[in-house]
């Protein structure tokens, strides 16, 4: 017992003079407080070391270290990678789409506020250009005029399709399409205009 409190308090003394040895020689800039906050970690870990052995008697930092190694170096962590790219890439998109659709509302309603419009945006990562592409964009146009009342069928078996989806001029489709082609910088092929 004695001989580990001996141990202890050396090792304690020994960090203390590294900690001291390496304020003394880092430069005042940005870096020095965050080199000031590591090294306080480690006079930390030294000091918590006799309180962990306490509670857990197998404790050696040695191992958890060279554990951790082995999971770095065994590649453990790549299944996990893959999972969290995946997940961050579908919200991306889901944002991009989202910040898309406003955009292009937004946009068109100060060119053309005469009518109104609801943009649907289809886009996807491409791996090797790391890059994210607009596939589609699709703008439904209304002009300001009250809209009738679509036909509502309630206990029907046969399922309601609206084919009353009618075509806006060329000319005002044709426009949009440029508008946005040229705002978004996409060929306008990929835009596609249509009244709901």
């Amino acid at each position: 017992m004695m001989q580990q409190l001996k141990d202890w308090v050396i090792n304690i003394c020994i960090v203390v003079f590294f900690v001291t040895a390496v304020e003394m020689i880092l430069p005042d800039n940005k870096m020095k407080k965050y080199a000031k906050l590591v090294l306080g970690l480690i006079i930390i870990s030294v000091l918590m070391k006799p309180i962990i052995k306490i509670f857990d008697k197998n404790y050696d930092i040695d191992t958890y270290a060279s554990r951790a190694a082995e999971t770095l170096s065994k590649g453990n962590y790549s299944e996990d990678f893959t999972k969290y790219e995946k997940s961050n890439i579908s919200s991306t998109i889901e944002n991009f789409n989202s910040n898309l659709k406003t955009l292009c509302e937004k946009t068109l309603k100060e060119k053309m506020p005469q009518y109104s419009y609801d943009v649907q945006a289809k886009t996807d990562y491409n791996k090797e250009n790391s890059k994210f592409e607009i596939k589609e964009i699709k703008v439904a146009v209304q002009d300001g005029k009250v809209q009738k009342i679509k036909k509502i069928v309630i206990n029907d078996d046969s399922k309601y399709v609206n084919t009353d989806k009618g075509n806006i001029s060329e000319e005002t489709a044709n426009l949009i399409k440029k508008y946005l082609s040229e705002e978004l910088k996409v060929p306008a092929s990929i835009i596609k205009v249509y009244k709901p």
